[in-house]
């Protein structure tokens, strides 16, 4: 599934593009459908549609820190150009597993983030009843959203979704938030786990939890020693989360030929949520 090529770290971060020879294709893979029950309680989201982030690339959530500047540029590049590469095979790509992978990393870079800002964060863990863990919030979800433009461009629901519209997708059809959690916290333990909750014909090849042992250790090192020739050191940990939510963009625009946007937007923010609350993965 992953075809893991070199990359050249490029100096500045890069617009979404289409790729010239790895071609995003619409083939499937069986999953599971969405899981039935009554909607638990939740807080009010109704802000989560409004400040989508711009795509245009001039909006840099770690511009006002000068010491991390180089490294988070050079890292949001390396990362989207990265993530093409590592779920190319014989030049295509799977779109929907593309679109998930991104989710997974900026789920998982989210809940790192936070765990640097705001170490005394108060976290709920749930316990299935395999005695898996998983953590839940209302300050691991808001480094996913955001409530203010300033924190649109580092925040991957805002920025996915604003190019999920730059594509073409009607402010109507963006997906409904609370859905999204409330689907991601009624599978786990369950047999759709790890899957988004758009139907058996749009899923990627492997669940959440998989996709991100396959592309953290990638990520960590990415992250660790983005340019150490010309003096970027490591990106600061409270900075991962903006960059890895700052590539969530690049997907959704790669994918649009194949893939409604409103589908890949659902899919890549259910899987940041998911990963947001894994407190271990393995293969």
């Amino acid at each position: 599934m992953f075809g893991f090529g070199n990359r050249k770290i490029p100096a500045q971060p890069q617009q979404p593009r289409q790729h010239p020879t790895a071609r995003p294709t619409a083939a499937t893979a069986s999953g599971t459908p969405p899981v039935a029950g009554a909607p638990p309680a939740s807080p009010d989201r109704s802000w989560a549609a409004c400040n989508l982030a711009p795509v245009d690339g001039k909006v840099l959530p770690w511009a006002g820190d000068p010491q991390a500047f180089g490294a988070c540029n050079v890292a949001a590049a390396n990362l989207a150009d990265g993530l093409l590469s590592w779920v190319t095979r014989e030049g295509q790509v799977h779109a929907d597993t593309y679109v998930a992978t991104s989710g997974v990393i900026a789920g998982y870079a989210a809940q790192q983030s936070l765990r640097e800002l705001d170490p005394s964060a108060r976290l709920d863990v749930i316990t299935t009843s395999s005695g898996e863990q998983y953590l839940s919030g209302e300050p691991l979800d808001a480094m996913l959203l955001a409530k203010t433009e300033a924190e649109a461009s580092g925040r991957v629901w805002p920025r996915a979704a604003g190019a999920a519209v730059h594509v073409g997708m009607l402010m109507s059809r963006i997906p409904n938030v609370d859905d999204m959690f409330r689907h991601v916290a009624q599978s786990l333990g369950g047999p759709s786990e790890g899957l988004p909750s758009t139907g058996p014909e749009r899923q990627p090849l492997v669940p959440a939890r998989q996709l991100l042992a396959l592309a953290w250790p990638l990520v960590t090192q990415l992250f660790e020693a983005v340019d150490s020739q010309r003096g970027w050191g490591p990106v600061p940990l409270k900075w991962r989360g903006a960059v890895a939510a700052y590539v969530t963009a690049r997907p959704i625009l790669d994918v649009r030929d194949v893939l409604d946007p409103a589908i890949g937007l659902t899919i890549l923010m259910e899987s940041a949520i998911y990963a947001s609350k894994l407190t271990r993965f393995s293969m």
